[in-house]
Protein backbone atom coordinates (compact mmCIF):
# COMPACT_ATOMS: atom_id res chain seq x y z
CA UNK A 1 0.00 0.00 0.00
CA UNK A 2 1.41 3.27 -1.04
CA UNK A 3 2.26 5.94 1.79
CA UNK A 4 -0.62 8.73 2.41
CA UNK A 5 0.57 11.85 0.80
CA UNK A 6 -0.25 14.82 3.05
CA UNK A 7 2.33 17.81 1.79
CA UNK A 8 1.78 17.65 -1.63
CA UNK A 9 0.63 20.94 -3.40
CA UNK A 10 -2.54 21.12 -5.66
CA UNK A 11 -3.18 22.92 -8.61
CA UNK A 12 -6.63 23.74 -9.77
CA UNK A 13 -7.48 23.88 -13.90
CA UNK A 14 -9.96 25.72 -15.15
CA UNK A 15 -12.64 24.62 -17.42
CA UNK A 16 -13.49 26.21 -21.15
CA UNK A 17 -13.93 29.74 -21.24
CA UNK A 18 -13.39 30.34 -17.66
CA UNK A 19 -11.29 32.27 -15.42
CA UNK A 20 -8.78 31.49 -12.31
CA UNK A 21 -10.60 34.31 -10.46
CA UNK A 22 -14.16 31.76 -11.02
CA UNK A 23 -12.18 29.08 -9.02
CA UNK A 24 -11.22 31.02 -5.71
CA UNK A 25 -14.51 29.43 -4.15
CA UNK A 26 -13.53 26.55 -5.14
CA UNK A 27 -9.67 26.73 -4.15
CA UNK A 28 -10.48 27.83 -0.39
CA UNK A 29 -12.72 24.80 -0.09
CA UNK A 30 -10.00 22.52 -1.37
CA UNK A 31 -7.61 23.66 0.95
CA UNK A 32 -9.58 23.88 4.09
CA UNK A 33 -10.78 20.09 3.77
CA UNK A 34 -7.34 18.91 2.00
CA UNK A 35 -4.84 21.04 4.57
CA UNK A 36 -2.59 21.42 1.55
CA UNK A 37 -1.39 24.45 -0.46
CA UNK A 38 -3.93 24.60 -3.15
CA UNK A 39 -3.46 27.19 -6.12
CA UNK A 40 -5.18 27.95 -9.58
CA UNK A 41 -3.14 28.01 -12.90
CA UNK A 42 -3.64 31.66 -14.75
CA UNK A 43 -5.42 30.42 -17.85
CA UNK A 44 -7.63 33.37 -19.07
CA UNK A 45 -10.75 34.03 -21.24
CA UNK A 46 -8.55 35.08 -24.00
CA UNK A 47 -6.55 32.28 -23.69
CA UNK A 48 -9.69 29.88 -24.26
CA UNK A 49 -10.36 32.42 -27.72
CA UNK A 50 -7.44 30.96 -28.48
CA UNK A 51 -8.58 27.68 -29.13
CA UNK A 52 -11.53 28.39 -30.67
CA UNK A 53 -9.58 30.35 -33.62
CA UNK A 54 -6.45 27.28 -33.67
CA UNK A 55 -8.31 24.12 -32.48
CA UNK A 56 -5.39 23.58 -30.39
CA UNK A 57 -4.53 23.84 -26.86
CA UNK A 58 -0.82 24.46 -27.73
CA UNK A 59 -0.82 27.89 -25.99
CA UNK A 60 -2.87 26.21 -22.35
CA UNK A 61 -0.33 23.60 -22.48
CA UNK A 62 2.26 26.10 -22.28
CA UNK A 63 0.80 28.03 -19.45
CA UNK A 64 -0.10 25.02 -17.47
CA UNK A 65 3.66 24.06 -17.15
CA UNK A 66 4.92 27.28 -15.90
CA UNK A 67 2.25 26.74 -13.63
CA UNK A 68 3.39 23.25 -12.47
CA UNK A 69 6.78 24.27 -12.17
CA UNK A 70 6.21 27.61 -10.19
CA UNK A 71 3.89 25.59 -7.93
CA UNK A 72 6.19 22.98 -7.68
CA UNK A 73 9.02 25.55 -6.94
CA UNK A 74 7.39 27.45 -4.36
CA UNK A 75 6.69 24.72 -2.41
CA UNK A 76 9.91 22.80 -3.08
CA UNK A 77 7.94 19.79 -4.21
CA UNK A 78 8.73 16.83 -6.25
CA UNK A 79 5.19 15.86 -7.29
CA UNK A 80 1.68 17.65 -7.27
CA UNK A 81 -1.77 17.07 -7.46
CA UNK A 82 -3.91 18.35 -10.74
CA UNK A 83 -7.71 19.07 -10.12
CA UNK A 84 -9.17 19.46 -13.23
CA UNK A 85 -12.59 20.88 -14.04
CA UNK A 86 -14.39 20.02 -17.48
CA UNK A 87 -12.04 20.61 -20.74
CA UNK A 88 -9.50 21.17 -17.99
CA UNK A 89 -8.99 17.56 -17.54
CA UNK A 90 -8.11 17.34 -21.16
CA UNK A 91 -5.97 19.26 -21.21
CA UNK A 92 -4.23 17.84 -17.79
CA UNK A 93 -4.20 14.16 -19.86
CA UNK A 94 -2.39 15.76 -22.91
CA UNK A 95 0.10 17.34 -20.44
CA UNK A 96 1.23 14.36 -18.94
CA UNK A 97 2.45 12.80 -22.36
CA UNK A 98 5.22 11.94 -23.78
CA UNK A 99 3.87 11.85 -27.49
CA UNK A 100 4.18 15.02 -29.74
CA UNK A 101 0.43 17.15 -29.85
CA UNK A 102 -0.51 19.61 -32.37
CA UNK A 103 1.76 20.77 -35.19
CA UNK A 104 4.94 22.26 -33.13
CA UNK A 105 4.70 18.79 -31.71
CA UNK A 106 4.41 19.60 -28.73
CA UNK A 107 5.68 17.21 -25.54
CA UNK A 108 6.20 18.12 -21.71
CA UNK A 109 5.93 14.76 -20.12
CA UNK A 110 3.61 15.96 -17.32
CA UNK A 111 3.74 12.48 -15.85
CA UNK A 112 7.15 13.53 -14.39
CA UNK A 113 5.71 15.98 -11.91
CA UNK A 114 2.05 14.58 -11.41
CA UNK A 115 1.38 12.40 -8.65
CA UNK A 116 -3.15 12.21 -9.29
CA UNK A 117 -5.36 13.46 -11.67
CA UNK A 118 -8.62 14.50 -10.23
CA UNK A 119 -10.95 15.63 -12.86
CA UNK A 120 -14.58 17.35 -12.40
CA UNK A 121 -16.75 16.64 -15.21
CA UNK A 122 -14.67 16.01 -17.78
CA UNK A 123 -15.21 14.81 -21.35
CA UNK A 124 -12.48 11.71 -21.15
CA UNK A 125 -14.36 10.08 -24.37
CA UNK A 126 -16.35 11.40 -27.27
CA UNK A 127 -17.78 9.57 -30.52
CA UNK A 128 -17.06 11.63 -33.22
CA UNK A 129 -14.22 13.75 -34.49
CA UNK A 130 -14.78 18.01 -35.11
CA UNK A 131 -13.48 21.41 -33.95
CA UNK A 132 -17.25 21.73 -31.66
CA UNK A 133 -16.76 21.53 -27.68
CA UNK A 134 -13.12 20.45 -28.28
CA UNK A 135 -14.37 17.03 -29.49
CA UNK A 136 -10.87 16.92 -31.40
CA UNK A 137 -9.09 17.49 -28.27
CA UNK A 138 -11.05 14.77 -26.49
CA UNK A 139 -10.21 12.18 -29.10
CA UNK A 140 -6.67 12.83 -29.20
CA UNK A 141 -6.41 11.98 -25.51
CA UNK A 142 -8.24 9.21 -25.67
CA UNK A 143 -6.51 7.60 -28.05
CA UNK A 144 -3.24 8.36 -27.05
CA UNK A 145 -3.35 8.26 -23.47
CA UNK A 146 -6.44 5.69 -23.29
CA UNK A 147 -8.12 5.56 -19.25
CA UNK A 148 -6.05 5.21 -16.10
CA UNK A 149 -2.62 5.31 -18.57
CA UNK A 150 0.43 6.06 -16.42
CA UNK A 151 1.04 3.62 -13.65
CA UNK A 152 2.33 5.62 -11.19
CA UNK A 153 -0.11 8.53 -11.29
CA UNK A 154 -3.73 7.77 -9.46
CA UNK A 155 -6.45 9.20 -11.24
CA UNK A 156 -9.86 10.05 -10.29
CA UNK A 157 -13.03 11.05 -12.09
CA UNK A 158 -15.69 12.51 -10.27
CA UNK A 159 -19.20 13.03 -12.43
CA UNK A 160 -22.38 14.89 -10.83
CA UNK A 161 -25.34 13.02 -11.50
CA UNK A 162 -27.77 16.46 -12.36
CA UNK A 163 -29.77 16.26 -15.05
CA UNK A 164 -31.41 14.09 -17.59
CA UNK A 165 -31.04 14.78 -21.11
CA UNK A 166 -34.67 15.53 -22.92
CA UNK A 167 -34.67 17.10 -26.50
CA UNK A 168 -38.83 17.81 -25.32
CA UNK A 169 -37.96 19.28 -22.15
CA UNK A 170 -37.49 22.41 -20.50
CA UNK A 171 -34.67 24.49 -21.35
CA UNK A 172 -32.37 22.57 -19.05
CA UNK A 173 -33.15 19.34 -20.38
CA UNK A 174 -32.77 20.42 -24.08
CA UNK A 175 -29.45 21.84 -23.33
CA UNK A 176 -28.33 18.94 -21.23
CA UNK A 177 -29.87 16.83 -24.62
CA UNK A 178 -27.60 18.73 -27.24
CA UNK A 179 -24.76 18.67 -24.99
CA UNK A 180 -24.45 14.96 -24.60
CA UNK A 181 -25.40 14.18 -28.30
CA UNK A 182 -22.53 16.36 -29.64
CA UNK A 183 -19.89 14.52 -27.03
CA UNK A 184 -21.68 10.81 -26.87
CA UNK A 185 -24.11 10.36 -30.27
CA UNK A 186 -26.63 10.08 -27.58
CA UNK A 187 -28.62 12.98 -25.32
CA UNK A 188 -31.72 10.98 -23.51
CA UNK A 189 -29.28 10.18 -20.21
CA UNK A 190 -27.59 11.19 -17.32
CA UNK A 191 -25.05 13.93 -16.80
CA UNK A 192 -24.09 17.02 -15.12
CA UNK A 193 -26.25 19.37 -17.52
CA UNK A 194 -23.07 19.43 -20.20
CA UNK A 195 -20.62 15.92 -19.92
CA UNK A 196 -22.50 12.31 -19.95
CA UNK A 197 -22.07 10.84 -16.92
CA UNK A 198 -20.62 7.73 -18.70
CA UNK A 199 -18.05 9.92 -20.69
CA UNK A 200 -16.93 11.54 -17.36
CA UNK A 201 -16.42 8.37 -15.38
CA UNK A 202 -12.35 7.46 -17.00
CA UNK A 203 -12.05 4.13 -17.26
CA UNK A 204 -9.61 2.42 -15.00
CA UNK A 205 -9.71 5.40 -12.63
CA UNK A 206 -11.61 5.71 -9.52
CA UNK A 207 -15.25 6.68 -10.40
CA UNK A 208 -17.02 8.97 -7.94
CA UNK A 209 -20.84 10.06 -8.77
CA UNK A 210 -22.61 12.70 -6.68
CA UNK A 211 -26.17 13.36 -7.26
CA UNK A 212 -27.62 16.46 -8.17
CA UNK A 213 -24.54 18.10 -9.43
CA UNK A 214 -24.29 20.88 -12.35
CA UNK A 215 -21.12 21.34 -14.16
CA UNK A 216 -20.68 24.59 -14.24
CA UNK A 217 -20.37 26.92 -10.90
CA UNK A 218 -23.63 29.47 -10.61
CA UNK A 219 -25.44 30.85 -7.69
CA UNK A 220 -28.95 28.71 -8.29
CA UNK A 221 -27.33 24.87 -8.46
CA UNK A 222 -24.30 22.93 -6.90
CA UNK A 223 -21.73 22.02 -8.70
CA UNK A 224 -18.30 20.66 -7.59
CA UNK A 225 -16.93 23.69 -5.88
CA UNK A 226 -20.02 25.12 -4.31
CA UNK A 227 -19.33 24.28 -0.46
CA UNK A 228 -16.89 22.66 2.09
CA UNK A 229 -19.64 19.28 2.37
CA UNK A 230 -19.52 18.73 -1.88
CA UNK A 231 -15.86 19.22 -2.05
CA UNK A 232 -15.43 17.09 1.26
CA UNK A 233 -17.03 14.49 -0.51
CA UNK A 234 -14.91 13.57 -3.59
CA UNK A 235 -11.38 14.54 -1.80
CA UNK A 236 -12.36 11.72 0.85
CA UNK A 237 -12.41 9.76 -2.34
CA UNK A 238 -8.94 11.22 -3.54
CA UNK A 239 -7.35 10.53 -0.11
CA UNK A 240 -8.16 6.81 -0.43
CA UNK A 241 -7.27 6.41 -4.23
CA UNK A 242 -3.96 7.77 -2.98
CA UNK A 243 -3.54 4.83 -0.85
CA UNK A 244 -4.49 2.00 -3.23
CA UNK A 245 -2.42 0.67 -6.26
CA UNK A 246 -2.49 2.55 -9.59
CA UNK A 247 -3.91 0.50 -12.27
CA UNK A 248 -2.56 1.87 -15.40
CA UNK A 249 -0.20 0.11 -17.69
CA UNK A 250 2.44 2.76 -18.83
CA UNK A 251 5.40 3.49 -16.77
Amino acid sequence: MSELITAEPVLIVGGFGSTAQAYEPLRGHLAMVSGRPVAVAPIGLLDWASVVASDSYGALLRILDRSVRATLAAHRARRLTIVAHSAGGVLARIYLGDRPYGPRRLVYNGFERVSTLVTLGTPHSASRRGRQGGLNQIVFAQEQYPGAYWRFIRYVSVMGKGIFGDSAGPPPERGAWQSYNLISGEGAQWGDGVVPLANGLLEGSRRVTLPGLRHDPRPDRPWYGTSLAIVRAWWEQVELAEQAPTAGTRS
